[in-house]
């Protein structure tokens, strides 16, 4: 394992924003992990795990080492229809091999930007679909000890965005490596609303699902290679029934979905940003999609303290018109 200094992070998200790793080091195995780790210890350094850089903002230089997350690899248990994927193989990549295998499941997480590895932290999910719908097994790192430790499904405590691994006891666990446990079965889930009008079957193939997801969220969703994006920034808030009925009376028409808890309800933050007249606005070089509100985009030469400073005028905004605090899906460094 190599250590380099003082490297621009910039390649190294999706939001191109500059921002210098006081030591970084690319990371292939169990042995370069142990390394990056004993490096760290050594130096009192901080340490951040990068994957692709999708769900993250840098805001200002990281002082300590970034561990670029390049460990590949993929087992398939064919006849038990499962599969073992390292943390730094490309999700989308992973998810067309898997239909190529007649494997399925993931079909409506497809076009979601990111590694493996971050996958189960973020409890990645899209059109109906979850991840920790099909998580069998994920093994991670204990930083402490530098021991490779398995958390079943129910080690993981998944819910909406979130897992074990984004609180402080599992903070001290690196991913290694994803276990998903899929079906040769095909059985589509096409539910959610914008999907099912986007297709023309009610009984679509795998490929069917695939494109029509990729489609819409093509349509939305800017290329992060023309332009500097994390995808969603915020997330979808979840509020009270209570407070559902007192907005009702000033909007009659908010939208809502079920959370996994029934006295509570989702409601987009998409239409917030929309309502309150976010969608399309700019602040310099930082700006807020014109085909979707949730999207804050890098016109180009934005830095992050733009982009976060922007997130913090909109979130002010929709907590003054709604009363509804948003939360940043996107992680802040």
């Amino acid at each position: 394992m190599e250590v380099q200094q003082q490297v621009d992070l910039a390649p190294y998200n999706t939001f191109g924003v500059s921002a210098k790793a006081a030591h970084f080091a690319y990371i292939t195995s169990a042995e370069d992990l142990r390394s990056g780790l004993d490096y760290s210890q050594q130096l009192d350094l901080p340490i951040l795990v990068l994957g692709k850089g999708s769900n993250l903002l840098f805001t200002k230089d990281f002082s300590g080492l970034v561990l670029q997350m390049d460990w590949r690899g993929i087992d398939w248990f064919d006849a038990l229809d499962r599969v073992t994927v390292a943390c730094g193989e490309d999700w989308h990549n992973f998810l067309i091999q898997c239909m190529n295998k007649g494997l399925h499941g993931i079909e409506n997480l497809a076009l979601i930007p990111g590694s493996v590895g971050a996958a189960p932290i973020q409890n990645i999910g899209a059109y109906g679909v979850e991840l920790s719908d099909v998580v069998y097994e994920v093994s991670a790192m204990d930083i402490r000890t530098g021991e490779i430790i398995k958390f079943d499904y129910e080690d993981c405590k998944f819910s909406y965005r979130n897992s074990f691994f984004k609180h402080k006891e599992g903070k001290n666990f690196i991913v290694t490596s994803v276990t998903l446990q899929l079906s040769s079965a095909w059985q589509p889930n096409i539910a959610y609303p914008s999907l099912k009008k986007a297709l023309t079957s009610t009984e679509p193939s795998p490929l069917q699902v695939f494109d029509a997801v990729c489609k819409i969220r093509g349509s939305k969703l800017p290329d992060p290679g023309k332009l500097g994006n994390a995808g969603s920034f915020f997330k979808n808030p979840v509020i009270s029934r209570e407070k559902l009925t007192s907005l009702q009376l000033d909007f009659p028409k908010i939208p809502v979905f079920d959370s996994e808890i029934n006295e509570f309800v989702k409601v987009p933050a998409a239409w917030l940003l929309e309502k309150a007249g976010w969608k399309g606005k700019t602040r310099g070089k930082a700006a807020v999609s014109t085909n979707h509100a949730l999207v804050l985009v890098n016109l180009g030469g934005a830095s992050g303290q733009d982009i976060q400073l922007l997130a913090l005028e909109i979130s002010s905004s929709v907590l003054e018109q709604f009363g509804i605090a948003l939360e940043p899906e996107v992680q802040l460094i």
